[in-house]
């Protein structure tokens, strides 16, 4: 009986997300195209629709590794989950707020045990505050990076406050800095002014490895080629990895054939916003995870994006699928 709610309600959200759809679309015809198209996170989160429906939900043993890159429109938000602890590595731009909330309320996250802020850009850290807020988070992890006299960009106002005001302790990190999640570990490879390749924001991003056994996940933000370059010389082929962010919302300024050749990603997760104005993911980075045999998952076609891995096996789960089962 249960099951059967669940279906239905589900089977109505996604009808009424079209129905919503197509009535901003007549309204957009007739207001001659200058009002905005409600996004696909925004509507999600107001009409409850789920990450996965009943049936689609995934069955994880005891053990796996959950890797959930969120939809939160163009900017980055992505959920690890080992052993009941979780880890959240940026917060997504301030528009998608409901959506992160209502994801992470879906989740069933209860505490945070470390929100990492991979660098100061607003589709990075728009939301952090509201997560510093809602949830207890037991560390706030930043890079080392201090603003140049050029910088534009800067952390969210009263972050240092809302961290302090939910209990969250603020480490500064560094190369070689490492934290346990669960049966994994999150190590810091490079980030922040002191190594950053040139004085770009973006080079600056905080670059983490997550691994748990044999998976390994690697997230570099917005770092470009000069830090790619920076991160090949220092590791090399041990950047191998299983499950790749794509930097830089598959910006053709990162992801290096180079960089991905030692990485050789077995699945990459592109995070950007439907037709959205930087045209992420561009070709020259597609092209290049094609040319390392790289599975492609992107948020803007298929919704939030569920990796996971056990059994030495990744499996690989998408909102759009989810959307298709409840209708």
């Amino acid at each position: 009986m249960t099951s059967n709610r669940f279906k239905k309600a589900a089977s109505i959200a996604v009808a009424a997300l079209l129905l919503v759809l197509l009535c901003a679309a007549l309204v957009i015809q007739f207001a001659g195209g200058k009002c905005p198209v409600p996004t696909w996170q925004q509507l999600r989160a107001f009409f409850g629709v789920p990450l996965q429906t009943e049936e689609s939900a995934p069955q994880i043993a005891d053990g796996s590794t959950v890797v959930y890159v969120l939809d939160v429109g163009q900017g980055d938000a992505v959920l690890l989950c080992q052993d009941g602890r979780w880890c959240l590595i940026d917060t997504g731009p301030a528009e998608a707020e409901d959506a992160l909330l209502y994801d992470l309320d879906a989740l069933e996250v209860e505490t945070l045990d470390y929100l990492v802020l991979t660098h100061p850009h607003a589709d990075h850290t728009g939301n952090a505050r509201a997560v510093l807020q809602n949830y207890p988070v037991q560390t706030l992890l930043l890079p080392d990076w201090q603003p140049g006299p050029e910088d534009t960009a800067d952390w969210p106002r009263n972050l240092a406050q809302a961290a302090a005001d939910s209990g969250a302790e603020i480490l500064t990190t560094e190369a070689g800095d490492s934290y346990s999640l669960g049966g994994g570990t999150l190590q810091i490879l490079q980030g922040g002014s002191a190594e950053a390749a040139d004085d770009s924001v973006n080079n600056a991003s905080l670059c983490t490895l997550f691994t748990a056994g044999d998976f390994r996940f690697l997230d570099t933000g917005d770092a470009e080629e000069a830090a790619e370059q920076q991160l090949l010389d220092t590791y090399g082929t041990s950047l191998h990895t299983t499950l790749f962010k794509a930097g830089h919302h598959g910006s053709y300024t990162s992801n290096s054939l180079a960089f991905l050749q030692a990485a050789a990603p077995q699945a990459v997760a592109v995070s950007c916003g439907l037709n959205n104005d930087y045209g992420h993911p561009h070709r020259a980075a597609l092209q290049n995870f094609a040319a390392v045999g790289a599975e492609v998952y992107r948020t803007d076609l298929q919704g939030s994006l569920t990796f996971i891995w056990q059994n030495d096996t990744l499996t690989v789960e998408t909102t759009a699928d989810s959307a298709e089962l409840a209708a």
